[in-house]
């Protein structure tokens, strides 16, 4: 696995893995977006120092997706996407786990937070295993939970 920093050429493979009807069943906002809005968000991404959006690769393939906002104090929330052709594949925690060395090393993320929502038992199990604990009660249908790097 190896991650790299998004650029604007990859915003019509990330719209796609966006617009995946699996993905946006499991998002905050489960709208298709069009391509312009798209694009406006992902320039607004890229320019932002609190947030960080990586493409990781897989035997030089793209297979996923990370993204880190920074929230209120020293915390990070983490977002992942698998590209839909790697689901199922056994790579999602190796994504994760990729995408966590570069935050840390690259920001000195510390403290991360994930909200997966109640029904997707594999987000779940995906964060649980990679060492995520119960942070707070659920808000709006997500779980909230944290973890802090070493």
């Amino acid at each position: 696995m190896r991650a790299r920093e998004a650029t604007e050429a990859d915003a019509e493979l990330l719209l796609g893995w966006r617009n995946d009807p699996k993905t946006r069943q499991s998002s905050r906002s489960t709208a298709v977006v069009a391509l312009d809005e798209h694009l406006a968000w992902l320039r607004g991404v890229l320019a932002n120092p609190e947030r960080l959006l990586l493409v990781v690769e897989h035997e030089d393939a793209p297979v996923g997706t990370v993204r880190f906002d920074r929230r209120d104090g020293d915390g990070w929330e983490v977002s992942i996407t698998l590209a839909p052709g790697s689901r199922g594949r056994g790579l999602s925690g190796a994504v994760l786990a990729e995408g966590e060395r570069v935050a840390r090393e690259r920001l000195g993320v510390r403290i991360v937070f994930a909200a997966v929502h109640q029904d997707n038992a594999a987000s779940g199990k995906l964060f649980e295993g990679a060492g995520y604990a119960e942070a707070a009660p659920a808000v709006s249908g997500f779980r909230q939970l944290r973890k802090t790097l070493s």
